[in-house]
């Protein structure tokens, strides 16, 4: 089986980009983040990441492999072939630069298909549309991809009928093509994209016994009488058992269901087998709500609030990218950084703490 670290990835962004005013559409940013350094999270569980650009661009990083086109002015075509030709792997992801919906679960589900039986995998939409930028191609497609350049035939969809090409279909699935799909090609496209409302979420961190779970309770009830329509969203790594739900429901997961639903008049509740998801997934379900708490997180780069009660620790223990304050009972934290430190019984200062965080956009990433 062909495991994400056999894969290599290819980023698109040698365009001119011409319908957007001629800016470089890589660096626009999306919830405060680049297009381009969005791809770098997607793909982060993969081997190596090209960007492919023109000579005249001056992006440097050292999170990329850079590759110039050898062949201008004839379109992605050359980006293709280069990439695909400079990888040190057989198989390379290919992605065009200003796709930012793409979700990691998306990612890995095109992955899955990945095999030494195809020249090329590629997405086809709901709507039979093709796209040739987005997927796996091999080794084995070079010569064709170089004998479509030598005949200047630079379209890329013209490969699909010369290559031996393996479709993945959209619509027998429930991604949202859509939306993951979406192209930022002018200016109205990406004053669209950023002005689409998009929940917010922040998490509440901190070791065990910190006192995450009374600090949300508290919250919860300030934000829903300000007129917040919020949802919570807690990562349990030991799995959780649900003896405690229903024990009609539990003997049905035992017997081998591999989802079950219960309902009453005022509530439900649907569980599923699965294997974890990244956070965007579970985020989906929230999509008509305005906040979203997320209790634990303690590693991630989400936006995070770390509790710390002197009586379990007094040491920072997170990760401190997109953290924002502490919330406790000491005057200084070891390992704090500077950060602000409010008290964890002044529930209405850290309210409108978040409150600004939220009013600066500040809680997206």
């Amino acid at each position: 089986m062909i495991k994400i670290k056999d894969i290599n990835v290819l980023i698109l962004a040698g365009g001119k980009g011409s319908r957007m005013n001629y800016c470089n559409k890589a660096l626009l940013k999306y919830e405060n983040i680049t297009f381009l350094d969005r791809l770098k999270e997607l793909f982060s569980d993969f081997s190596k990441i090209y960007l492919s650009l023109n000579s005249d661009q001056d992006i440097i990083s050292d999170e990329f492999i850079r590759i110039d086109d050898d062949f201008k002015e004839i379109g992605p075509i050359s980006g293709l072939y280069k990439g695909i030709l400079e990888s040190d792997l057989d198989y390379i992801f290919t992605v065009p630069c200003d796709v930012p919906n793409l979700t990691k679960d998306f990612i890995q589900y095109i992955s899955s298909f990945t095999s030494p039986y195809y020249d090329a995998i590629v997405v086809r939409d709901k709507n039979g549309f093709i796209h040739p930028l987005l997927g796996i191609y091999t080794k084995t497609s070079l010569p064709i991809i170089k004998e479509a350049i030598e005949n200047n035939d630079f379209k890329v969809l013209n490969l699909m009928d010369k290559l031996n090409v393996k479709f993945v279909d959209l619509k027998y699935t429930i991604f949202n093509d859509n939306y993951l799909l979406k192209n930022i090609n002018t200016p109205e496209d990406y004053n669209s994209l950023i002005k689409t409302k998009k929940t917010k979420f922040f998490a509440i961190s901190g070791i065990k016994n910190s006192g995450k779970t009374t600090l949300i309770t508290k919250l919860l009830k300030k934000f829903v009488d300000t007129g917040f329509k919020v949802g919570t969203i807690k990562h349990d790594g030991h799995d959780f058992q649900m003896d405690n739900l229903d024990s009609d429901t539990d003997r049905h997961v035992k017997s081998g269901a591999s989802g079950t639903l219960i309902f009453s008049k005022s509530k439900y509740m649907f569980l599923e087998n699965s294997s974890e998801k990244d956070l965007s997934f579970y985020l989906n379900f929230f999509k008509s709500y305005d906040l979203i708490i997320l209790e634990g997180f303690k590693n991630s780069n989400y936006p995070k609030v770390e509790v710390i009660r002197k009586e379990v620790s007094t040491i920072s223990q997170v990760n401190k990218n997109n953290l924002k304050f502490f919330v406790s009972d000491l005057q200084f934290i070891e390992n704090g950084e500077n950060l602000d430190i409010i008290d964890i019984n002044d529930i209405d200062t850290i309210f409108e703490r978040l409150i600004d965080l939220i009013k600066t956009d500040d809680l997206n990433r």
